[in-house]
């Protein structure tokens, strides 16, 4: 019959396998390194913090939402998503806030920034 095995799929931008722990780590490798290269792209951008936090919200969690629908978020790309979006909101910054602080409320002192 020669009919062609496959491992591997892809399906609206996410990659299936056989096994279930290679697909999370590949599919969330792939977004954070996006995440990064989109913060990295707008490092430049002269934005204050509160369009930097509105463009952290608009645009780089936005593909973390779309895959967090499949695939649960591993502690690892958590890590590198805050690592990211902590570099693009501060920007070199030598007095820094805390995300935490960042993540309150804004009737609490904070900005509102999604908690991953």
């Amino acid at each position: 019959m020669d009919i062609p095995y496959n491992t591997g799929i892809k399906i609206l931008g996410f990659h299936f396998t056989d096994r279930v722990n290679v697909v999370n780590k590949g599919n969330w490798r792939n977004v954070t390194s996006l995440v990064r290269a989109s913060a990295q792209d707008a490092y430049y951008r002269d934005l204050s913090l509160d369009k930097g936090i509105r463009f952290v919200h608009d645009f780089l969690l936005a593909r973390i939402w779309y895959v967090a629908q499949l695939f649960p978020l591993t502690s690892d790309s958590m890590r590198q998503i805050n690592t990211a979006i902590t570099w693009f909101v501060w920007r070199g910054e030598i007095f820094r806030v805390p995300l935490s602080t960042l993540q309150r409320g804004r009737h609490a002192g904070g900005w509102d920034l999604v908690n991953i």
